[in-house]
């Protein structure tokens, strides 16, 4: 079983393909929609995406968009991928 401690020892890098590939394979859209809008570029532009036309695909491509454009996010959301891993590990 992973521990808190074992997964603070990961990279935020992989700490975040670890927490998507497991949403990936949980068909989490709501936790993915929720990360979409943890991230400061993207929050004032979720009003112009409608969630119930996006799938699981499509949000982790917009997400890893919008890491890719601001790198600083990713470690923003580096403590909501620790608690989806403790969750669904």
């Amino acid at each position: 079983m992973i521990t808190r401690s074992d997964l603070e020892e990961m990279t935020t890098h992989h700490l975040h393909e670890r927490a998507i590939y497991q949403a990936k394979v949980d068909g989490d859209i709501d936790w993915l929609w929720h990360l979409l809008g943890s991230i400061p570029s993207a929050e004032a532009q979720l009003g112009d995406l409608d969630d119930s036309g996006l799938d699981v695909a499509t949000l982790i491509t917009t997400i890893n968009d919008f890491i890719r454009a601001d790198g600083s996010a990713e470690e923003t959301l580096r403590p909501q991928y620790v608690d989806y891993l403790l969750e669904h590990l």
